[in-house]
């Protein structure tokens, strides 16, 4: 009989396994104090044990709920030309009735339209001469302003310093934004609801940039104690080098890292056994030390960003900065080394000029193209600029005297790219090539367009949720479910003596194994969320019930205790199928139909009810014919 259950026992115990592995990161992150938390941030580790870790949601964390919504009628406005008093009062009673009928913007400007008998060529010529044309071409600005809105959050967002925010489109014209953690409540609407900044700054040659990296290296060793670059040395070292940290001679030189190392030509610092020693490279070039060689760049691998950051915000750096007027900033994203085998993902590192040339407000218009031939960028993915008339002449006059150099185009602090002049500019279009694709190309047109909104964007709705809140919510819910749990334990070894304790011991594996996959799915924890876990508690033991009752019948009719086991689990399986599938469905109704704390409800509900059916059936029937397997067993405990 042991070897029949061997696979039983290889199954769940691959399965415990694999949940402790996946809730261990959620309960290394609870039990972290804020200084190691501090520690694994410079360090770049603490992004990865996030990542694994049960997130809580707004109801239990505490944060904003804000809901923004697209001017459309203002874009419309803005949009038309030689606009007169007929056109605004078709337009204002076009309001008027879709807040009134509560229906969407443009059925009723059609039909205002239509009765009015407006001719809307005559103020919207640009975009087609029938209504439906132009109806149409006015759909997309709308739409494509949503999208400007949309891209403008997203490359805000991690100003709050929130993990995983929630930033989504709600129905055609609205964008929904969940910044969990976050309290400062107007610093949070200004900067959602301000235009986003882009600007264009020249990039300073490789030499300025090299001496400049040196300076701040020599001003972090001059500035710093003994002491203090020891503990920079431990907390934000690149590398984690097997080599215990030694003092700094600061008078020692030998193992100073050259510009070449980070440019191009490196020779790897060795200590006197040869062998490359991490920490002392740090300790001579603490800045450097954290930077990357890449084709024509400087690089910076994701888990150094903070520890740079953190150097970069020291004063008498920023005074350095301010003083030779530049500045550093870091690509949009990060990505993998082109023909690297490694794929770790790197952030481009920048030195700009401290004051940008342009700002977002001359771009009249950017769209993204393929190349037409005859051009040197045929068929490649290209964005195509056109600038106003001041912008015209502030570009002429900065491609002009630049032609070689590098001009960045910064959004809201963030460089999207750095293309090379290649000869003046005057008309001031011009074109940004080097794509990857055209969907890189449309983000990107998506990006340049989003420094002049068109139409203003309104909070409609706005909902503060404190720390206390969130810490009452999960407080409660967290007795909530160890009350209920509690009751249920002791009714069933009550009622059911051994066998309830078997029932409880599924219990808890249940409850457990219910973390583990919202763990391992990254879901969020919600008291909706936690709501599901109480009535899972409540059904899980549910088909124990079932099961020991049959197995109680079999046993008044004087069955073996074996036999009355088999009988038991058989007879009831039909019905714990029956009655576990209709709440599966109507779990999966709630998940594809429902929103927000519905579906966190939802799939909570869904997995508790599948894991309720393994561990109530596949668990405690393994453990019963682990006990019926002794030849010595006369009577069952039930």
């Amino acid at each position: 009989m042991q070897q029949n259950l061997t696979p039983r026992y290889l199954i769940i115990g691959v399965i415990l396994a694999w949940g402790i592995y996946t809730l261990w990161p959620s309960w290394q992150y609870q039990n972290m104090s804020d200084e190691k938390k501090e520690e694994l941030r410079e360090s770049g580790d603490l992004k990865t044990i996030e990542s694994k870790i049960i997130r809580q949601g707004l109801d239990l964390k505490g944060g904003m709920y804000i809901v923004l919504e697209a001017d459309i009628p203002t874009l419309m406005k803005n949009l038309a030309t030689n606009r007169d008093d007929r056109f605004d009062a078709v337009l204002n009673r076009t309001v008027e009735k879709s807040n009134f009928l509560d229906t969407e913007f443009f059925t009723v400007f059609r039909q205002e339209i239509e009765s009015s008998k407006l001719k809307p060529a005559r103020y919207y010529h640009e975009y087609g001469s029938s209504l439906d044309e132009i109806l149409s071409e006015l759909e997309e600005e709308a739409n494509d302003a949503i999208n400007r809105v949309l891209e403008i959050l997203q490359n805000r967002v991690d100003q709050f310093g929130v993990s995983e925010p929630t930033i989504q489109k709600q129905g055609q014209h609205r964008i929904l934004v969940e910044l969990a953690g976050i309290q400062d409540s107007e610093r949070a609407r200004s900067l959602l609801q301000s235009t986003a900044l882009l600007e264009f700054y020249l990039v300073k040659n490789s030499a300025v940039t090299n001496e400049m990296l040196i300076q701040i290296d020599d001003l972090l060793k001059e500035s710093t104690t003994e002491e203090e670059l020891v503990e920079l040395t431990k907390s934000l070292q690149k590398e984690k080098s097997k080599v215990e940290t030694e003092t700094v001679d600061d008078e020692d030189d030998d193992a100073s890292i050259t510009v070449d190392e980070i440019f191009g030509d490196t020779e790897t610092i060795q200590d006197d056994s040869g062998r490359s020693t991490g920490s002392e490279i740090f300790a001579d070039a603490p800045f450097r030390s954290l930077i990357e060689p890449l084709p024509g760049d400087m690089g910076v691998s994701e888990k150094n960003v903070y520890a740079l950051k953190k150097l970069l915000a020291r004063n008498e750096v920023q005074s350095m900065l301010k003083s030779s007027m530049g500045q550093f900033l870091f690509s949009h994203e990060a990505k993998p080394v082109p023909g690297s085998p490694s794929q770790e993902k790197i952030y481009r590192l920048y030195y700009l000029e401290r004051t940008p040339e342009l700002t977002g407000g001359v771009v009249d218009e950017a769209k993204a193209s393929l190349g037409t031939l005859g051009g040197g960028s045929a068929g490649q993915p290209v964005v195509s600029l056109n600038m106003n008339s001041d912008g015209s002449r502030t570009w002429a006059r900065v491609t002009g005297a630049n032609i070689g150099e590098r001009i960045s185009i910064v959004l809201d602090g963030k460089v999207h790219m750095a293309p090379s002049i290649r000869e003046k500019i005057p008309s001031g279009r011009t074109q940004i090539e080097g794509f990857a694709n055209i969907n890189e190309a449309k983000d990107i047109a998506i990006i340049l367009r989003a420094g002049a909104l068109p139409a203003p964007v309104n909070i409609i709705e706005e909902r503060i949720v404190g720390p206390s809140l969130g810490a009452d919510s999960i407080a409660q819910g967290t007795q909530s479910v160890l009350i209920g749990l509690t009751i249920v334990l002791i009714f069933m070894v009550v009622y059911y003596k051994i066998s309830g304790s078997i029932a409880d011991f599924a219990l808890i594996w249940n409850i457990f194994l219910v973390l583990a996959v919202l763990a391992s799915l990254e879901a969020t924890l919600t008291l909706p969320g936690i709501a599901g876990l109480i009535l899972t508690v409540g059904m899980s033991i549910d088909s124990n019930v079932i099961i020991f009752e049959r197995i109680r019948e079999e046993l008044r009719k004087g069955k073996t205790t074996k036999a009355a086991i088999d009988s038991g689990y058989n007879r009831a399986l039909t019905t714990i199928i029956d009655a576990n599938v209709t709440t599966v469905i109507a779990a999966l109704v709630l998940y594809q139909f429902g929103t927000g704390p519905i579906k966190g409800f939802a799939t909570v509900l869904f997995w508790g009810i599948l894991i309720s059916m393994f561990t109530a059936v596949f668990v405690t029937r393994t453990i019963f014919n682990t006990i019926t397997s002794r030849k010595n067993l006369t009577s069952l405990s039930i």
